[in-house]
């Protein structure tokens, strides 16, 4: 962002262009700095004019243009510092994260950085107004959803992190008001050279490691708003548009606070007016002492941003002067001359040995200076810092147990320690003000001032999405998700894997997602081999727009291959450079995998022994390829086909394959792919509700590693019919315009893939989810199952819940995105942890990892362990309950019915 120097000095006040840059005044000078006023820096005074309630108080601060700040002598230039993601980062991108800082940082030497950390309460009213103006159709019941969800984020101390550096401009000349014309050349020089230094400061706060942007407006605002009312809430700052703040403006936030604090006292008591009422809070500060050794990012935290690990909100002030590499040097120089005297004095004077830490002292200072003579290179700069830290709350005792937690957390690498003279360290956290004393100076090499990472935080999901919990790592933040976003915004995909163990809470999450946004709008279509997600269609949010369809119970013909194929529609290849032939190419398409389908579908009809044999495959093939394959086709011209041959040239082997088939068409299950031009159909009008559920209890799963020819017949049909159901699931997803928002979730989808059709309609939602703008979950026990399919660059974001074997780990780990071996897979093992002595089922909400894929194809994603919480949302809580109670059996509750009726 550019901003115009000239128009930050002028724009917005009554200042002429051709007057100096100094708003000057004596009486508002001897009374701020004690000093008298200098001469020949005389203005009118106007004594009737009374002085805002900020000035009081003595504040430094004097006006603020654009992000540049101005006391009577020094500017200072602020700026938002872009979210880095830390969690899940590995060693190389996080040292390369700490030295890109570090590299940005030495462009200042030689000048001072003010840091500061605050927090904004997270914007509950806007995210939910934004989710609503989000939803394609939102229901009734989706705005009761996001009441109880807007209760339940206000009830948990939810903000979002804001790290602002400000950097030194330099000093405000005081330009004597001599002849307008000598005025004006003075000051548009400075204008001029002060351009100049903030261009550059711009660039350099732009750059990697930093990527921070200027500080203006709300941004600014909020800076101001959260430094007068130092550990205050404060209320949401309004659209703010103004340029320029004059002192009397600034009164805003300075005359709505009053600070006192008694003698020693051990805290400064701050109260605030900005909001509805007077608020008054305790704030304790605390400075950075002395550091040990600190393995920043191999084994430990960022230093800095260690804070958001605490469920209370802290602030951080700090200033920053980089050295010169001289200056550095000489103070080497010095700092040895004094530790070789002291030497001498114990060796010559005492005739003793001296400490070892005078040793180690000298030899530090030696390779101190050697590093600033030989070499030198950005980062070897090296900074002089103080660092502050504040608590607050709404008594001095509460705010004092704050303090000694931030002091535990520090042990025992970094001393925290509490200083007296509390009011003048908090008023270091107000821009403008001048350090409260010079102990516990820090000085450290440039990289381990970038190690703190001030920017670090726990960041996943955007802010348009539907709740799904909190983060549950490095700290903890509100976690909202818009599946569509990845089609619709940064042009990825919507293919989303939900990976995990056996209850790692994969239906609870699909559940709720599916359930918050099928309220908004979205149409859904879920595939259930299990039967426990169609209780979702009883819920009152869907009452008259659900149905749960038993495919088990269906009539014969439901799941005929042909239908599960729709034709493609010519308006979807409007925008190809040859419409009518891209459309003839994905029609023969269609057809090829209709056959395909058919022929898998068909060939597990068939007993084991069979199946398995070349040229029973090869009759089958043959056959099917001389039938029709139109979406209104059927089985039946298949079996006339194998019939003829039968007939016709007496092939045993077509005999055979008709024999077994028309065997298959009476059976049960396998009935229901044999549809006849009389009896059956394509599946109707099942894409009609908003919520379809189809719904596969009662089918045995094989079992893994059983021979295939040991399998039973309810097995051998378990897997073409779990491959038809999630083809119709599909079928009802394409019969929607291309940009509408639509979903399918596919539960088990392990099962699917093991089908060789099965896999290629996992290919194929992977591939159509951005043309079709299509959500699509994807249940699995093992990451495997969608590496398998070779569509890993097709996934969008990720979940990945409990998973403790070692290979499935690893496959986890390349499913998300990280380096395999380094760490990751034991985070993945101790997700949602279960105590060995309960007894009793745990209630508490799962954990996953969440890839969000909001960074697209080359952008930058967030990643981050998060809770999955729906806990506030009871109906959903009892439908999406998927674990077996045996106090809920209905035998015994009829039992017990009947045993009451008796004794009555």
């Amino acid at each position: 962002m550019h901003v115009n120097l000239k128009a930050l000095f002028v724009k917005g006040t009554s200042q002429p262009e051709d007057e100096p840059l100094i708003d000057y005044d004596p009486a508002e000078e001897e009374a701020t700095t004690g000093r008298a006023p200098k001469a020949g820096r005389r203005r009118p005074s106007h004594p009737d004019v009374p002085k805002p309630r900020g000035a009081e108080m003595g504040w430094s601060l004097s006006r603020v243009a654009g992000h540049v700040t101005f006391t009577d002598r020094r500017m200072t230039a602020w700026y938002l510092l872009d979210p880095q993601m830390w969690s899940f980062r590995s060693v190389a991108d996080g040292e390369a994260l700490i030295t890109a800082m570090a590299a940005q940082l030495a462009e200042l030497t030689g000048r001072t950085m003010y840091g500061r950390i605050t927090s904004r309460p997270y914007p509950v009213a806007s995210w939910a107004a934004a989710a609503y103006n989000n939803s394609p159709a939102p229901t009734q019941g989706f705005e009761k959803i996001l009441e109880r969800d807007q209760l339940q984020l206000a009830t948990r101390m939810q903000s979002d992190k804001l790290v602002y550096f400000g950097v030194d401009l330099g000093t405000r000349s005081a330009v004597v008001d001599v002849t307008s014309r000598m005025v004006s050349d003075v000051a548009r020089r400075e204008r001029e050279a002060l351009q100049a230094k903030l261009d550059e400061t711009d660039a350099i706060m732009a750059g990697p490691g930093i990527e921070a942007i200027p500080a203006v407006g709300n941004d600014m605002a909020w800076l101001l708003a959260r430094s007068f009312a130092l550990g205050c809430p404060v209320p949401h700052q309004d659209s703010v548009e103004e340029f320029s703040w004059t002192k009397e403006d600034l009164d805003e936030f300075a005359g709505a606070v009053d600070w006192t604090a008694e003698p020693l006292a051990l805290s400064t008591r701050i109260e605030s007016t900005m909001g509805d009422g007077r608020i008054t809070r305790h704030v304790v500060v605390l400075t950075v002492g002395r550091m040990g050794e600190l393995l920043i990012p191999e084994k430990e935290e960022p230093w800095i941003a260690k804070t958001d690990k605490l469920r209370f909100p802290v602030e951080w002030s700090f200033r920053i002067d980089v050295r010169r590499p001289e200056d550095t040097s000489r103070e080497m120089n010095k700092l040895s001359d004094r530790i070789v005297a002291q030497i001498d004095h114990y060796v010559k004077d005492h005739e003793k040995d001296p400490p070892r830490q005078l040793s180690r002292q000298s030899a530090r200072a030696s390779e101190v200076e050697d590093e600033m003579r030989s070499g030198f290179d950005g980062l070897r700069t090296r900074v002089r810092g103080w660092f502050r830290i504040a608590v607050s709350g709404p008594t001095e005792d509460e705010a004092l147990a704050r303090a000694t937690a931030v002091q535990n957390l520090y042990k025992p690498n970094i001393r925290v320690e509490r200083e007296f003279d509390q009011y003048r360290l908090a008023r270091e956290f107000v821009p403008g003000e001048p350090l409260a004393n010079f102990g516990h100076t820090r000085r450290m090499p440039v990289l381990k001032f970038a190690a703190g990472v001030p920017a670090a935080t726990a960041e996943v999901g955007d802010k348009r999405g539907v709740l799904l919990g909190y983060t549950a790592g490095f700290a903890e933040r509100a976690v909202t998700w818009d599946p569509w976003y990845g089609p619709e915004v940064v042009e990825g995909s919507g293919l989303v894997p939900l990976v995990g163990g056996l209850g790692a809470g994969k239906s609870w999450l699909m559940g709720g997602v599916v359930y918050k946004t099928c309220a908004q709008g979205v149409t859904w279509t879920i595939m259930d081999p299990s039967g426990r997600l169609g209780a979702l269609t009883t819920l009152p949010e869907f009452r008259g727009m659900a149905l749960n369809v038993n495919l088990l119970d269906s009539e014969p013909g439901t799941l005929n291959p042909y239908a599960m194929v729709r034709n493609p529609l010519k308006q979807w290849f409007r925008d190809e450079e040859n419409p009518e032939v891209a459309w003839r190419l994905a029609m023969s398409a269609a057809e090829a995998q209709r056959r395909d389908l058919a022929y898998d579908t068909l060939r597990w009809c068939l007993p084991p022994a069979t199946a398995v044999r070349e040229e029973v495959q090869s009759v089958l093939r043959d056959a099917i390829s001389a039938a029709p394959a139109l979406g209104s086709s059927t089985v039946e011209a298949v079996m006339s086909a194998l019939n003829g041959r039968a007939t016709r040239d007496q092939d045993s082997i077509a005999r055979t394959i008709h024999a077994r088939l028309c065997e298959a068409k009476e059976r049960e299950l396998s009935r229901l792919f044999f549809a006849t031009p009389g009896r059956g159909h394509d599946g109707g009008d099942v894409s009609t509700p908003r919520l379809t559920v189809f719904n596969l209890k009662g089918l045995v799963q094989a079992q893994e590693g059983k021979p295939r020819e040991d399998w039973s017949y309810d097995e051998l049909m378990s897997r073409p019919i779990m491959n038809l159901a999630a083809w119709s699931a599909l079928r009802n997803v394409y019969r929607a315009d291309v940009h509408e928002r639509k979903g399918i979730a596919i539960d088990e989808a392990h099962e699917i893939t093991k089908v060789g059709t099965g896999a290629t309609l996992v290919q194929k939602v992977a591939t159509d989810t951005r043309k079709h703008n299509i959500a699509a979950l994807l249940s699995t026990q093992n990451a495997s199952n969608v590496l398998g399919q070779n569509i890993n660059n097709f996934v969008g974001a990720a979940f990945v819940g409990k998973t403790t074997d070692e290979q499935a780990q690893a496959d986890a780990c390349r499913l998300l995105g990280l380096p395999v071996g380094v760490g990751y897979e034991t985070v993945m093992g101790r997700l949602s942890p279960r105590s060995r002595r309960s007894h009793e089922r745990t209630q508490e909400p799962r954990e996953f990892i969440f890839r969000d894929g909001m960074g697209g194809d080359g952008g930058r994603g967030g990643i981050e362990e998060i809770r999955i919480d729906f806990t506030n949302h009871p109906g959903l809580s009892a439908a999406l309950d998927t674990t077996a109670d045996p106090t809920k059996r209905r035998s015994l509750r009829l039992l017990d019915e009947s045993a009451e009726g008796v004794a009555s």
